[in-house]
């Protein structure tokens, strides 16, 4: 069955700042390039009918936010491998726990709200040399909300629903 995630969809100051970073860091470190978002709540395997039904509802009753970014972060999985935190809010919280009502009979999922600037698995090294010189903004905008069908490979994933705030 196809997996589904739902993202925050940034606006497009934010979006073209992360983009130029998603892609200098696609360059420095041979990585796919890929829209830049937030991970609202990842992996549903489930009917899209009843995701855009939330997705609508969310929509509409809420508007664009800020939310502050903590620091640029790095992990060991692929797709979680250099990433910016962003701080919670209640906005967030908010939108996540709709989320969570919805599907967590279907999906756990963890939030731990960032935005991946590369996806890899690359050594301190290779992160070091790459991120020298980049400037990470001190917030980022949200203004909407994306069903993205996804996979292993970054190229072939896909926006299938959209809505703005």
């Amino acid at each position: 069955m196809i997996s589904f995630s739902i993202w925050l969809t940034l606006e497009k100051e934010s979006r073209s700042k992360y983009r130029k970073m998603t892609q200098s860091m696609s360059r420095r470190l041979e990585t796919p390039i890929f829209e830049p978002h937030c991970t609202l709540y990842g992996h549903l395997k489930m009917d899209i009918e009843i995701m855009k039904l939330l997705v609508d509802d969310l929509a509409e009753n809420y508007n664009q936010f800020s939310v502050n970014v903590k620091k640029l972060k790095t992990g060991y999985s692929y797709f979680k491998s250099l990433y910016v935190s962003i701080a919670k809010n209640e906005i967030l919280n908010q939108l996540n726990n709709s989320c969570k009502n919805k599907f967590s009979g279907s999906r756990r999922y963890g939030f731990d709200p960032h935005i991946s600037i590369s996806y890899g698995v690359f050594s301190k090294q290779e992160i070091h040399v790459a991120t020298k010189s980049l400037i990470i903004p001190n917030h980022v905008v949200f203004n909407g909300l994306s069903i993205v069908k996804i996979g292993k490979n970054v190229k072939y994933w896909e926006t299938v629903f959209h809505r703005q705030f």
